[in-house]
């Protein structure tokens, strides 16, 4: 469960960044590389998991990789508030995407009656 979650922080960290590297704002570079090098902090890359160092780190339990993995989420989400504070409080309001449907199947009584 506690994987699930970590994950969960680390995909909504991922589309945080997204929503700020249009290339419209000049500081887009310096965000993507703050939450990048937040993301890999503590947790690190396959490169740096793979080394003998960490191998031993791990075998005798002085880290624990969903600790750390724990740790960036963290950051990452402390970085996406900070942005979002900054932003202000205008909420981002975007148009619905075009529907080819006029209606739900809740308001429709066909799909209500058992045949």
């Amino acid at each position: 469960m506690m994987k699930l979650k970590t994950l969960g922080f680390l995909a909504l960290a991922i589309a945080a960044a997204g929503c700020f590297t249009s290339p419209a704002h000049a500081e887009s570079p310096r965000i993507t590389d703050a939450i990048t090098d937040a993301m890999f902090k503590q947790s690190g890359d396959t490169y740096r998991n793979t080394g003998i160092d960490r191998q031993a780190t791990l075998l005798f339990g002085l880290s624990y990789p969903d600790l750390d993995a724990v740790s960036d989420a963290r950051a990452v989400n402390n970085i996406y508030r900070d942005l979002i504070r900054q932003r202000g409080d205008t909420p981002v309001r975007t148009a619905d995407l075009p529907n080819p449907f006029s209606s739900s199947l809740l308001s429709n009584p066909s799909s209500t009656s058992s045949n």
